[in-house]
């Protein structure tokens, strides 16, 4: 009983103190000045090509060169972040397709070989945190060290 008590006890610490790492590396604010973060939809203009949507992030100024933006977590998806400059101002954008049917072209067959071409379903990814629609997660590097910061408020554009 011992055994099983001390056990338990050395589990529960353990998640414990690897939960509070992460909530460490959370952020308050943003580490550089971030404009209007939003969202537009895009399609693709084939029958198969599909759809999604691209998330803008433009920075007006970065103080720190050492900070990079890697990915974003956006509607229960993670894609990594691609820097755009323009002038002084940097944009990162992030290209999600939408989580939709991926069985079109399924393989049924007796034989298993056949089978391997088929390809596996897009699950939805999952954070240890509650965001909103209109919310996203960025990772991001800072001297060599991953940290997060969360963006509320993302507005919705059309083209």
């Amino acid at each position: 009983m011992k055994t099983l008590y001390l056990f338990s006890t050395i589990i529960i610490m353990a998640i414990s103190v690897s939960s509070c790492s992460v909530a460490k590396k959370m952020d308050k604010k943003a580490p550089a000045i971030i404009g209007e973060v939003y969202v537009e939809p895009w399609t693709s203009e084939e029958d198969s090509g599909g759809s999604g949507y691209n998330l803008y992030i433009p920075m007006h100024s970065q103080e720190n060169k050492d900070i990079l933006l890697d990915s974003v977590y956006f509607r229960n998806q993670i894609v990594k972040l691609a820097r755009i400059s323009e002038d002084a101002n940097i944009l990162y954008v992030g290209r999600f397709g939408n989580l939709g049917k991926s069985n079109d072209d399924i393989i049924m067959s007796s034989n298993p070989l056949d089978e391997m071409a088929n390809k596996p379903p897009r699950v939805p990814q999952s954070i240890p945190c509650q965001i909103e629609d209109t919310e996203c997660i960025v990772s991001y590097k800072f001297k060599g060290d991953i940290r997060y910061f969360k963006i509320e408020n993302i507005k919705e554009r059309s083209f």
